[in-house]
């Protein structure tokens, strides 16, 4: 008989992959916003991660406060389809 043992890392995909993507492709949203902002891509490497950061924390607070579930949801949905094309 063969024990076919799913391993850490298809648990933790499987439960957060979608997940961890939804927020990549956020922040990725948030770096690409400072960087043709007039003001804020004058700053230094730094200061535009800074930046790119809060922006991310402020966004999901916002999204967190307000009913985002529509907008989440299809986020979700996209970044199950990456996640699931990557992982086949």
């Amino acid at each position: 008989m063969t024990d076919n043992k799913v391993t850490q890392r298809d648990k933790v995909v499987k439960k957060y992959g979608a997940m961890v993507s939804y927020y990549g492709e956020l922040l990725g949203l948030c770096h690409q916003a400072i960087s043709v902002n007039t003001v804020l891509n004058k700053l230094d490497p730094m200061g535009q991660k800074t930046s790119a950061t809060t922006l991310f924390i402020r966004v999901c607070a916002r999204m967190d406060k307000t009913d985002a579930t529509d907008m989440a949801d299809k986020l979700m949905s996209v970044s199950k389809e990456k996640t699931n094309q990557k992982v086949a």
